[in-house]
């Protein structure tokens, strides 16, 4: 159960990212639209070492063949998308965001509505196995689907009026403040860098695994695979297990809260 309802969440959470930088893509010719690199890339979806762990046969999972290889296409198929992105990113750079989005907005709108139909299958298919996690998780599924078909066909639905990025606030993240992620981390306590793990986050917090001693109420550098670092204190620790408060709260619309 703890591994099919991570398994859930990071494909939820990649699939409503695919969304929202897709509905940014397709409001490239609206004259307030989001386009730069600084409000896009956060969005962006990266694949979770949960996934790398699954694609190499790491992982006990009650999923069939059939759902695993879905999900792990899923996280694959994005990486056209984000090299169309990183690409654009280059030229906006160098020529400016203006001429860079018009010269881009083709092939960019092609990979991303392309992600968006990838990420509509993986939903897809991971809700036929939804009946054993909380019903939040379905009704999760049901506003995704309806989303990225709006999003594959043109729609930008997760952009407002003023053409800022918006995430719906789906009923998982609603009902559930903690977010499973289950990812590698290196913790830095005391001056020293050591190798942990991270459970979940909250907008307040990490609860870490596999921690070295860490003294209650010090301070603790925290790096993610992706490169993000969070400073915080430490709140507990339990032998090998650890909670840290972040020095600042995430906001709503963190990617590491979407879900």
């Amino acid at each position: 159960m703890p591994v099919l309802e991570a398994l859930v969440c990071e494909t939820h959470a990649a699939a409503l990212l695919t969304a929202t930088i897709a509905s940014a893509i397709n409001a490239f010719r609206r004259e307030h639209s989001e386009r730069g690199e600084a409000s896009l890339k956060p969005y962006v979806p990266r694949e979770p070492a949960l996934i790398s762990v699954l694609r190499n046969g790491m992982l006990e999972t009650n999923l069939d063949e059939d759902t695993v290889g879905v999900i792990a296409d899923f996280f694959d198929d994005l990486a056209p998308a984000r090299i169309a992105l990183d690409q654009y990113f280059a030229d906006a750079n160098h020529i400016g965001i203006e001429r860079a989005s018009v010269l881009h907005q083709l092939a960019l709108s092609n990979a991303w509505r392309r992600a968006c139909e990838n990420a509509l299958v993986a939903v897809r298919q991971v809700h036929g196995h939804l009946g054993q996690l909380p019903a939040q998780y379905t009704s999760n599924s049901r506003l995704l689907i309806d989303l990225l078909q709006e999003v594959a066909q043109g729609g930008s639905p997760c952009v407002d009026e003023q053409g800022n990025l918006h995430l719906p606030d789906l009923p998982q993240r609603r009902r559930s403040a903690r977010r499973t992620i289950c990812q590698p981390c290196t913790i830095t306590h005391n001056g020293v860098a050591a190798t942990a793990f991270v459970r979940d986050v909250s907008p307040g917090g990490f609860g870490l695994e596999r921690v070295p001693p860490l003294d209650p109420k010090s301070l603790v550098l925290i790096e993610l695979p992706s490169g993000r670092k969070f400073t915080g204190v430490v709140a507990w620790c339990n032998g090998y297990a650890a909670g840290v408060r972040f020095s600042r709260t995430l906001l709503p619309n963190d990617p590491l809260l979407v879900g």
